[in-house]
């Protein structure tokens, strides 16, 4: 059966591909189809992508404002909420109060419980205690059959938010466990229940431990030593304390590379265990094998390839073989521990690493005593199975010599949308409005970029670490936010679009102009993110996002929106919405 492209756009949300949902529905939409499904679908995507300002502006402009609908209603008060939730004080306050009122709308006009009760918890956040009490019970009286799988988890989930928001824990509790039983392996609407009751508590101060039933698997770094194919007895052993240890720190999710060793083991282990592979490679599979998997013994090699087929997603820090530069094997490192705190994080559970180690510290930037280091570093839970092994032989890495002139960066592509469709007479305002907000908020920093270029509306900023960039990416568009473009005749609907990327680069001089070049495959990446990004927001690699995860995430957060559009040469790559903690 032919999917329709409503069946494809429902599709994508479901999976939480929010830019491909988004731009498959602005499609639609510029191609005449009129159903309110669409355009729903299109500001719902983008409000999930963090573009709440554009998911604003475009719900008006759809006409949804007006929509005598619970779904366009919904939306309307989804939108004031995110609003509210990233607000503090009055402004939280009233936004709650206005998104209240909207959820009121959408139960009137068929919302029924799941209104009511969203209703009753932005009262609660408007700081109207009786009012919350008052739909909360509304919402618990609200008749409806309550279904099966994901539908009754739903309904049975709203009912313990109201049960909460009247103080009856225990009945709360008892009405989670069944919504629980409609659909055990949702572990995203588990996790979307689990932080709207932990928003709850906190208002309130009632407890939470009872939400743990909630809690998704953990999610693991997992590293380890290599070591030579032969000790069958040994293998089997240190496979039995693996999975001793996946039990007990209750891990559904792996993230690591796949060398010889410990990380074969680690991998057979989650997949015997039935979790999830999610593999990490430093550089081309080819070259990978000839490094870190061949020169341990050819058995290794049909193991790694059996793994490599199982895993459920494989990531590569470098597509290139092997140049000698041990930093990219660190690099891969991160990655993979990103890409587990970020998993955690997006499912509200815990980052554990799981560590094969003899104890011994770390010799170089890369390694199972480095990926310990790193981890330890961030103070998050370790699992750590002792390993003894001879001291090993100090050696050359294999391959060329270390390349110079390499480093790794943090990199930002910044350009204005709708500056192409300026008239002549109006691009001076631009570079004295546009151009000098940005060169202030640029001039501002407490870190300045380590390199600048700039090309009509294009702005390419490199900083030497990821909080660096983080900050003036964001520093920029709450400087543009500021500007009365208006007062200038521009356009309100000039927006920045920033894209954001972490990697290593080549720094060179520029034989034309004599000036520093950052180039290479890594400036690539950065450069195809920011074409994807919605107006007024900034969007990072899974990279870069990883790290502001695990070592910044008191000041920042990345939520996960979707991947690039497919494009000749250069595959989709997850990408984060980034915005202040």
């Amino acid at each position: 059966m032919n999917q329709t492209p409503s069946d494809e756009l429902a599709a994508l949300l479901r999976r939480g591909e929010h830019l491909q949902a988004y731009d498959l529905a602005r499609r639609l939409l510029d191609e005449g189809d009129g159903a309110l499904f669409t355009a729903h679908a299109a500001v719902l995507s983008l409000a999930r992508a963090g573009a709440t300002d554009f998911a604003r502006a475009e719900h008006v402009r759809l006409g949804l404002d007006a929509a005598p609908d619970a779904e366009a209603r919904s939306l309307s008060a989804r939108l004031l909420k995110d609003v509210a939730l990233e607000a503090r004080g009055a402004r939280r306050r009233a936004f709650a109060r206005a998104a209240a009122h909207r959820y009121v709308q959408a139960a009137a006009f068929g919302g029924g419980r799941y209104g009511l009760v969203n209703a009753a918890t932005m009262s609660l956040v408007a700081g109207d205690a009786r009012r919350s009490a008052e739909l909360a019970a509304a919402a618990l009286d609200h008749a409806g059959d309550p279904g099966r799988g994901e539908a009754g988890y739903f309904d049975r989930a709203s009912r313990a938010e109201a049960l909460t928001l009247l103080g009856r824990h225990a009945a709360a509790a008892d009405m989670l466990a069944q919504a629980v039983a409609c659909a055990p392996s949702s572990v995203s609407a588990h996790a979307s229940t689990l932080r709207q009751l932990t928003m709850i508590a906190a208002e309130t101060g009632g407890p939470t431990d009872w939400l743990e039933i909630l809690r998704p698997p953990a999610a693991a770094h997992f590293t380890g030593h290599m070591f030579a194919a032969g000790d069958a007895a040994g293998e089997a052993a240190l496979k039995a304390r693996m999975a001793d240890l996946l039990r007990a720190e209750k891990i559904g999710f792996g993230y690591g590379g796949l060398a010889a060793g410990a990380d074969i083991l680690w991998a057979e282990t989650l997949l015997a265990a039935g979790a999830e592979l999610h593999v990490v490679a430093p550089v081309s599979l080819a070259s990978y094998v000839e490094i870190s998997v061949r020169p341990f013994g050819e058995r290794w090699i049909e193991r790694f390839e059996a793994c490599l087929a199982k895993a459920a997603s494989v990531r590569f820090a470098s597509r290139d073989p092997y140049a000698g530069d041990d930093e990219v094997f660190a690099y891969a490192s991160r990655f993979a521990v990103g890409c587990a705190i970020l998993r955690a994080e997006g499912l509200s559970t815990r980052a554990v690493q799981a560590a094969v180690w003899d104890g011994r510290p770390a010799v170089g930037p890369a390694g199972a005593a480095a990926d310990v280091a790193y981890w330890r570093s961030t103070q998050r839970p370790q699992a750590i199975l002792p390993f003894a092994r001879p001291e090993p032989d100090a050696r050359a890495p294999a391959g060329a010599s270390p390349e110079r002139g390499r480093g790794v960066k943090a990199m930002l592509f910044i350009d204005v949308r709708g500056f192409g469709s300026l008239r002549d007479d109006q691009v001076p305002a631009f570079f004295e409005v546009v151009m000098a907000g940005m060169a202030e908020a640029i001039a501002g920093l407490a870190a300045p970029p380590e390199h600048v270029e700039t090309w009509g509306d294009g702005v390419f900023l490199v900083f030497g670490q990821p909080a660096e960039a983080a900050e003036a990416a964001l520093s920029l568009l709450e400087a543009h936010r500021r500007l009365n473009l208006r007062a200038r005749g521009l356009p309100r609907r000039l927006g920045l679009r920033i894209g954001g990327h972490y990697g290593p680069v080549h720094l060179r001089v520029n034989p034309i102009t004599g000036t520093q070049a950052v180039v290479g495959a890594h400036v690539v990446v950065a450069a195809r993110i920011e074409p994807d990004v919605a107006p007024g927001a900034a969007y990072v690699s899974e990279a870069m996002a990883g790290v502001l995860a695990t070592s910044h995430a008191d000041r920042f957060q990345c939520g996960y929106v979707g991947r690039t559009k497919l494009r000749k040469s250069f595959p989709p790559l997850s990408i984060f919405n980034l915005s202040r903690r």
